[in-house]
């Protein structure tokens, strides 16, 4: 169950930092409403906004809050109904479970880095990063990805969604 909890708590605290970054860029847009980033999830909302949506494996993302919603769930639950496994099946049993239930983890795990990082290249692109190939380097190491947009919303001119192609 203690598994559970750091699960819930790694996943609300980067999405807490995350939104930080967002809310940058929000306020660098002139979003009136960038304070509303710090509420779970909705970030993800203004991202959508500030792109005008993006692909994640060639399939567009219409609604990325609510895919990174299902995703977050859909963890938790894995990692629950895991955990209920060592406590309910037989011993030979719950090490099966762990290793399918794992492998849903990853797979979450890789939707949930593919989409900041596809995300974040749409974003580079609006605020005409310079050193993109430096950026894109750095957002692939997740945790970079709230300090970039802090300072490229502070350093860079964004440009207007439709002049982006």
């Amino acid at each position: 169950m203690i598994r559970v909890l750091y699960l819930v708590i790694a996943i609300l605290a980067f999405i807490e930092l995350y939104s930080l970054g967002v809310a940058c860029l929000a306020k660098r847009l002139g979003e009136e409403d960038y304070k509303l980033c710090f509420i779970p999830f909705y970030a993800f909302y203004v991202v959508n906004r500030i792109t005008g949506g993006f692909n994640v494996l060639t399939i567009p993302v219409k609604k990325y809050h609510g895919m990174m919603a299902i995703v977050a769930v859909l963890s938790v639950f894995a990692t629950l109904y895991a955990c209920w496994g060592d406590s309910r099946l037989p011993a030979e049993s719950a090490p099966s479970l762990w290793q399918i239930m794992g492998v849903v983890l990853v797979l979450c795990a890789l939707l949930f880095w593919l989409s900041i990082f596809n995300s974040s290249t749409k974003i580079y692109r609006r605020f005409n990063v310079k050193r993109d190939k430096l950026a894109l380097l750095l957002t692939a190491f997740v945790i970079t990805v709230p300090v970039l947009y802090a300072y490229y919303a502070k350093k860079n001119e964004p440009r207007a969604l439709k002049d982006m192609y």
